[in-house]
């Protein structure tokens, strides 16, 4: 954690109520403009009434409510126990409105609630899945999805009352709202940068206002308190060929919700605490399922899915306060929003011109998050193929450019959309290389004393393999046989007959990585994190120096050490130099 990181209450520490309940408003306020935009576009852009529209915007603040509990609260495997706040999801744009321009809102419910079950499918595979959905691809879909949705926003520049259509004044509005995001995002200090897109539409509404654009008599007739216009739209369960042919699509941008949420479910652990602490991947997988069971709410109350906004992260570092208190607070404010008919009119009378500025800056983010995804970690030649194929050939379908006319009917409307085609690609590519880069030398064994003569036999082979001289070889066993012995001593216990067995296996793998070998130890989950046992070694000398023997032997010959640990698996990793 760095110096400027000054925590003044971590997750588990309770400020005044007055604190948390101020925090909480703040972060609502910033965050409640971009989670009622989203379902306002999605309606707007489909044609829907104002009733339907009225609906999504309760059913959006009220699912992000609910969703941002969920990640406060840590129940079984749901939930991170951290605070990140949850608004609607703006990657989901341009597939909703596909789907309720072909089946209507009750298919992109039903597609919203089959999508979000794909994260715990996700989650559970999340360990082995980690080679092939990694940040580059997920930086390649989200740069995708930003360009399937630009067109939104250029339709959202010509939806206006036909007194205004070809009048200057529509740009004038346009630039209103855009340039004062811009700018503040450009040259303002970071707290000022988080107030950026509210202060740049509630610039261009009042620029809007003042030529007319818009209608305020809504807002003067709702109540305060209310429910929405329109009844709840339903589910569609027909499984037609609409919802087949959309299906890959909103699971593809629900992976890459994943791979977002997966990211600040570390960024929040790091931010969260005094002192540097490994990071739980129990807890981040418990922020992704907490994300799908959100959507999963959302699509039951048919709207428009959401996920973590990473914001609520920048808010904390600015404040240092990361207590859950505050996250409860703001999820309770959404909540009750959702329940003021009033609020809600307000973001529903926006200018089509202000709400497209919005989106658009929204999208450049976007598309600047996914090039930084893809460049997170150094990108090999093979994997920049994966990236810049999978993007060129999501344009190329999204424009229709290869060869879409051939394709069956059910292959367009599956490719036609470029964050589908250009995703699998991507995905494909990083399958065939994770394939490819299997580790020659691999053994499952029972996690007991007696695999240590195999053990031993397999560290012999792939030295021999690599030429590595005695002292190398030594190095690496003597690694090998301290990490399993830590192993052992720290596995829990079965709790019945049929997990004993399960339990007492070792998947082994070795690799080499630039030279250096990687050892991977797959088990069972063990007690205790071997990066946490590292740091807290006591000093040469202090009490319990026998029971640290292993770890101290680890320290000292281990170029690097990674202990990942996720619900069922624990992923042990040991970087090995052939070099003293």
């Amino acid at each position: 954690m760095s110096a400027e990181n000054k925590v003044r209450f971590e997750p588990h520490e309770k400020p005044s109520h007055l604190l948390a309940a101020g925090l909480g408003a703040q972060v609502t306020i910033l965050i409640i403009t971009g989670i009622m935009i989203t379902p306002l576009i999605v309606s707007r852009t489909a044609g829907l009434d104002a009733g339907l529209t009225s609906w999504l915007v309760f059913a959006a603040l009220l699912a992000c409510g609910i969703s941002t509990w969920l990640q406060v609260a840590k129940i079984g495997i749901i939930g991170g126990g951290f605070t990140l706040f949850v608004g609607s999801n703006v990657a989901f744009v341009s597939v909703n409105v596909a789907a309720i321009q072909h089946g209507g809102v009750a298919l992109m419910a039903a597609l919203v609630c089959a999508a979000s079950v794909t994260t715990f499918i996700f989650t559970s595979k999340m360990g082995a899945l980690r080679k092939i959905l990694t940040p580059a691809v997920g930086g390649t879909v989200l740069m995708l999805m930003s360009l399937s949705i630009a067109p939104v926003v250029w339709k959202m520049l010509q939806k206006v009352p036909e007194s205004f259509v070809g009048s200057p004044i529509i740009p004038m509005v346009f630039l209103a709202t855009l340039l004062p995001i811009v700018i503040i995002s450009l040259v303002s200090k970071k707290m000022l940068r988080l107030w950026a897109p509210l202060i740049g539409v509630v610039i261009g509404s009042l620029v809007a206002a003042q030529f007319g654009l818009v209608d305020t008599s809504k807002v003067a007739d709702a109540p305060w308190i209310g429910l929405p216009q329109a009844s709840w739209p339903g589910i569609s369960l027909e499984f037609n060929e609409y919802f087949w042919t959309l299906l890959p699509t909103f699971v593809l941008i629900t992976l890459v919700g994943c791979i977002e949420t997966y990211a600040d479910g570390i960024s929040v652990q790091r931010t969260s605490y005094r002192q540097s602490k490994p990071i739980d991947f129990r807890s981040v997988q418990g922020a992704i399922n907490a994300d799908g069971l959100g959507s999963f709410i959302a699509g039951l109350l048919g709207t428009v899915p959401n996920t973590v906004y990473s914001m609520s992260v920048g808010v904390m570092e600015l404040t240092g306060v990361a207590a859950r208190r505050v996250g409860w607070w703001g999820g309770a404010f959404l909540m009750m929003l959702a329940f003021s008919p009033k609020i809600c009119s307000i973001v529903t009378c926006m200018p089509s011109p202000v709400a497209g500025a919005y989106i658009l800056m929204i999208l450049v983010l976007l598309f600047g998050h996914g090039v930084r995804m893809v460049n997170e970690d150094d990108l090999t030649f093979e994997a920049g193929i994966a990236v810049c194929l999978g993007f060129w050939v999501g344009t190329g379908f999204q424009g229709g450019f290869l060869f879409n006319d051939m394709l069956p009917e059910w292959a367009k409307l599956f490719l036609s959309n470029g964050t589908t085609s250009g995703g699998i690609t991507a995905i494909l590519i990083m399958l065939f290389l994770s394939m490819r880069n299997q580790p020659k030398n691999k053994v499952v064994l029972p996690l007991n004393t007696a695999s240590l003569l195999e053990l031993r036999k397999l560290i012999q082979s792939f030295c021999k393999r690599l030429a590595w001289d005695e002292k190398a070889e030594n190095r690496l066993m003597l690694i090998a046989e301290e990490a399993l012995i830590f192993l052992l001593q720290n596995k829990q216990e079965a709790k019945n007959g049929d997990e004993t067995k399960k339990l007492d296996m070792l998947h082994v793998r070795l690799t080499e990585i630039d030279h250096e070998a990687e050892l991977e130890y797959i088990s069972a989950p063990s007690n205790i994190n071997a990066e946490s046992a590292l740091l807290s070694l006591n000093k040469v000398g202090e009490s319990n120096e026998e029971d640290q023997i292993s770890l101290r032997l680890i320290k000292g010959m281990a170029k690097d050490v990674k202990h990942l640990q996720y619900h069922g698996t624990d992923y042990l990793l040991l970087r090995v130099d052939s070099t003293a």
